[in-house]
């Protein structure tokens, strides 16, 4: 058989819509699909903190993060790409002018 590659996002593909739980099924599915030798990962828009225990409980160790600005692979981080700072303070000047709530991670926690 040929390897193949699956990447899953997390909310509504690996976890249920109605509950935010991950079903028993895709347990077994992605567990299944690695026996059989594809690759499979998870890909978000999350990060790496909001990701991970969602990612151990699955079993699935590789992982793209940050909407695609970090790659995870066995856990390990091989790949950060930081926002443009000087971009990044002008959208926080332009929230601040304007009253918008805004949120700010500087490390992954």
């Amino acid at each position: 058989m040929q390897k193949k590659y699956f990447f899953f996002d997390i909310d509504g593909t690996l976890t249920s819509v109605k509950n935010g739980l991950v079903p028993n099924s895709t347990k077994k599915a992605v567990q299944l699909a690695k026996q059989q030798g594809h690759f499979v990962a998870i890909a978000t828009g999350r990060p790496y903190y909001f990701t991970k225990a969602v990612a151990e409980e699955v079993g699935i160790e590789h992982l793209v993060c940050n909407g695609g600005n970090d790659l995870y692979v066995n856990h390990e981080c091989i790949r950060h790409t930081s926002l443009d700072r000087a971009f990044s303070l002008a959208v926080i000047d332009e929230c601040l002018k304007k009253d918008i709530s805004f949120c700010v991670s500087v490390e992954d926690s």
